[in-house]
């Protein structure tokens, strides 16, 4: 199992501070949280610009899906691309979405989502990032590599990592009434995996509990040297 660093940044400047770091002879795993507010990707490594792609499932029905094959918005000639099992699609509501209007991905307990990831020529990816709603510490994600796990992070971690960096994760951030944001009892945050010198080619979402994990704005991608 990899270890982990934890990074922050900041959408208007590279602002990394690295809260803790674990070594172990899997290597590391780069964990980012964005700034509060934001539903998409706001930090732009140069080594990931053209090589990160996004599904935000807002061209799909309101449905569940068994096959759903995503090029992650990079077109036909994209180097990698990604086949969905299990995804159920809802609309944005107050316990996911990235925004007001759109729609999201929910994985429940016993149903969980499969999203198989390719790139052309390599066996697997380097980079994964979502929009993390109402996190719940019942939310999972696990990693694997040619069918054999490689990390696993759960709504619990999220919310460590959210608490560490203060109140304003709290609360939809695009639902806000005059009293202030909405569903302040859970967090919301853009959460990204940076695997070093590990890859992945499948990422399962699921939960333990009757919750839901609600995520948006999946982001697939490698680094050049990956």
């Amino acid at each position: 199992m990899a270890s982990q660093r934890i990074s922050t940044f900041t959408f208007l400047a590279v602002v990394q501070i690295f809260i803790a770091l674990i070594v172990s002879s899997a290597g590391a795993i780069d964990i980012f949280i964005g700034a509060p507010g934001l539903g998409f990707n706001p930090f732009r490594d140069p080594n990931l610009t053209q090589n990160v792609g996004f599904e935000n499932f807002s061209n799909l029905n309101l449905s569940y899906y068994y096959n759903y094959e995503s090029n992650f918005g990079l077109g036909p000639s994209t180097d990698i691309s990604g086949t969905y099992n299990g995804l159920r699609v809802k609309s944005n509501d107050l316990y996911g979405g990235s925004g007001s209007s759109g729609k999201y991905a929910v994985a429940y307990k016993g149903s969980e989502i499969k999203l198989n990831v390719r790139r052309t020529g390599r066996t697997g990816l380097g980079y994964f990032g979502l929009y993390w709603a109402a996190i719940d510490d019942s939310n999972w994600l696990e990693f694997f590599h040619q069918g054999v796990s490689v990390y696993n992070y759960t709504g619990k971690d999220a919310k460590k990592l959210v608490d560490e960096h203060g109140w304003r994760f709290y609360g939809n951030p695009f639902f806000n009434t005059w009293t202030g944001f909405r569903n302040r009892n859970q967090a919301y945050a853009w959460i990204e995996f940076h695997f070093n010198d590990q890859l992945f080619d499948e990422v399962r979402f699921g939960d333990t509990d009757d919750a839901g994990f609600e995520s948006d704005e999946h982001a697939i991608g490698y680094f050049p040297e990956t």
